[in-house]
């Protein structure tokens, strides 16, 4: 393979990949939504705090966390498999929900 052709299956890689990624609102709605409720109104579990009541920040740190493994719960195969950019924009995207 040429330095041309790998560079155009590196670019097309690259644009399939961004392709593939999933929404923030589908995430939230296939990962998060079953336990922390539709617009973020649920105490998931019994234990963690409703997301409607956390500030961006505290939703991506607290994603960061459960994706290293330093809070262990229910949700932990889920978060893991997020990537620093789903992180960000699912925090982002969870602070907008509204009844």
């Amino acid at each position: 393979m040429n330095k041309r052709h790998l560079a155009l299956l590196v670019t097309f890689l690259a644009g399939a990949s961004a392709a593939l990624a999933q929404s923030p609102d589908v995430i939230y709605k296939n990962s998060c939504a079953s336990c922390h409720g539709r617009y973020g109104e649920k105490n998931a579990l019994g234990k963690a705090r409703p997301l409607k009541d956390l500030t961006q920040q505290e939703i991506a740190e607290g994603l960061q966390a459960r994706k290293a493994g330093e809070i262990v719960g229910a949700g932990n195969k889920a978060k893991a498999r997020l990537s620093d950019e789903d992180i960000t924009a699912l925090s982002a995207y969870v602070v907008t929900l509204k009844k």
